[in-house]
């Protein structure tokens, strides 16, 4: 265990962390907000979703230099090289109660990093049906067929009759 001394700049850490972790729960609110909208097929407000997942992963980038930083001066307390200086080595060489807030940190980023590529694989399969459906909107309007296979997995080349703009609307 590390005395108190060797754990001077762990405060400033774990602020960071904490930083860290409501950037990652905000991160996670937007792309769940970004499914809501792709699964309501609300598009006219997607790309401004899609504008604040992009904001908040420049903040999360901001706040992982911070964090690079707090960590790198723990290193320097401890004199240990930067990347000997992990989650699991501050759960166990801090002292109480510190090892415990960053045993909780631990568990709520994996439990979080879980949740957002859950997330992230939905959106992406929504966007992707969306997608589908757009283009093949757009293809029965301008009278091209979407474009399907045979049994053999050959493009089927036969055309659908075009149809007319004003008999779709």
């Amino acid at each position: 265990m590390k005395t108190i001394e060797e754990c001077r700049n762990v405060p400033a850490l774990a602020e960071t962390l904490w930083t860290e972790r409501h950037l990652v729960e905000h991160l996670l609110y937007r792309l769940v907000s970004a499914r809501l909208l792709l699964a309501s097929e609300e598009r006219r407000f997607l790309g401004a979703a899609l504008a604040e997942v992009e904001e908040t992963m420049a903040r999360l980038w901001d706040a992982e230099t911070a964090r690079s930083a707090a960590l790198a001066s723990v290193a320097h307390d401890w004199r240990e090289p930067r990347e000997s200086v992990t989650l699991g080595r501050l759960i166990e060489e801090c002292p109480p109660p510190w090892g415990e807030m960053f045993a909780d940190h631990q568990a709520e980023f994996q439990r979080l990093a879980t949740e957002i590529e859950q997330t992230a694989a939905e959106n992406r399969r929504l966007a992707s049906v969306s997608l589908t459906s757009i283009s093949d909107s757009l293809s029965s309007l301008i009278g091209n067929a979407p474009q399907t296979y045979t049994a053999a997995g050959r493009a089927d080349t036969a055309a659908a009759a075009p149809t007319r703009v004003n008999q779709v609307l």
